[in-house]
């Protein structure tokens, strides 16, 4: 299939995603109107039950036929919007019933698995070598050693970085995007696995060999379609998947341009070959509020940020505050700036420190 790209492939676009602004800057360009929830937000009311959802959907006139849905992390829990989503409208990438199916991990087919990649042990109550893991959650507020919460798993914890995989996929054949570095909050109590960012390496960097006949496998074996990752860790020269997200993820932005048109491939609006337009470093860093705050004017001083809140907004504790993002041709530099950064943000608001794996 091949695009007019000076022309709208859709009418209308509704995106529901947790920090939406990465994805909205390639959908603009692809939809006569393009609407959003980010639950990460006051959004959140709009998703509160199916019957809000409704609402929110008449109110703005999107109806099933002119309407496409894409759609990130944020509805991980709400299984009746996703199941009336399935069944009255297009749906870009993967169904959320094949979603929810392949994001639990321990449901992949066993015969994708060799010696080289597997999944960590699991165990039907607490352990203190185990952590529980929430089904239906994202971004790592669901990982933790909280053993009286309902709809949880035990899966062993496992030492070292973490790292994740980025693929494009049309149900045919697939893409290996890159390689990322995933960073943790630090020092948060509650949610210690908080994810706060990630940086791109090249396939060849920390000494990495991720199989790719398991992308292929799985990908073919599920008839995969757009942008997904597959988080992971490395132990004793073994690799272990610890999570899949076949939908799109924080991660995307590390490639939006890094590659022409990622959007449209994730879309499927273009078939062609997907190239490469960048080979720098990009990294981006999430801060979350230490305490309930209320946004004040310093925030104009901080460079480099996007996801920005308005002057006079309240952050709850422990909710994102903005995003920082950095690119360099050089990994050095990068994180270099990333620390320096960091710093900044530190100094006029009362956020948490990132844990870069690196140190």
């Amino acid at each position: 299939m091949h695009l007019n790209l000076h022309k709208k492939a859709y009418k209308k676009v509704l995106l529901i995603a947790n920090g939406y602004e990465p994805y909205h800057d390639d959908i603009s360009h692809l939809a006569e109107s393009v609407h959003y929830i980010d639950p990460y937000s006051q959004d959140k009311n709009y998703i509160q039950s199916l019957e809000t959802f409704k609402k929110y959907l008449e109110d703005n006139n999107l109806d099933s036929e002119s309407t496409k849905i894409i759609y990130g992390s944020g509805l991980e829990d709400k299984i009746g919007i996703q199941e009336y989503l399935d069944n009255e409208f297009s749906i870009a990438g993967n169904s959320f019933s094949k979603y929810r199916y392949l994001s639990n991990i321990y449901n992949l087919d066993e015969a994708i698995f060799n010696k080289k990649i597997s999944l960590p042990e699991t165990s039907k109550s607490y352990h203190y070598k185990f952590l529980s893991k929430k089904y239906n959650s994202s971004g790592g507020t669901h990982v933790g050693n909280n053993i009286f919460s309902k709809n949880i798993y035990y899966q062993k914890y496992l030492p070292g970085k973490t790292y994740s995989i980025s693929f494009i996929a049309n149900g045919e054949y697939s893409k290996i995007l890159g390689l990322n570095q995933l960073f943790l909050v630090k020092d948060n109590i509650k949610f210690p696995f908080l994810h706060s960012g990630a940086m791109n390496l090249g396939l060849s960097e920390a000494n990495i060999d991720f199989p790719k006949d398991f992308i292929f496998s799985i990908c073919n074996l599920y008839q995969i379609k757009g942008y997904c990752s597959i988080d992971f860790k490395i132990l004793d020269n073994k690799i272990y998947i610890l999570d899949f997200n076949p939908r799109l993820s924080s991660s995307y932005r590390l490639y939006t341009r890094k590659y022409e048109n990622l959007m449209h491939h994730h879309l499927g609006l273009i078939d062609n070959e997907l190239n490469m337009i960048s080979d720098q470093y990009y990294a981006y860093i999430i801060l979350y509020a230490k305490k309930d705050l209320v946004i004040t004017d310093s925030i104009n001083e901080l460079e480099d940020i996007s996801d920005r809140p308005t002057i006079g907004d309240s952050i709850k504790k422990d909710m994102p505050l903005f995003t920082i993002n950095l690119y360099s041709n050089d990994k050095d530099d990068i994180l270099f700036k990333i620390k320096n950064r960091i710093i900044s943000a530190m100094k006029i608001i009362d956020c948490y420190n990132t844990q870069l794996e690196y140190e």
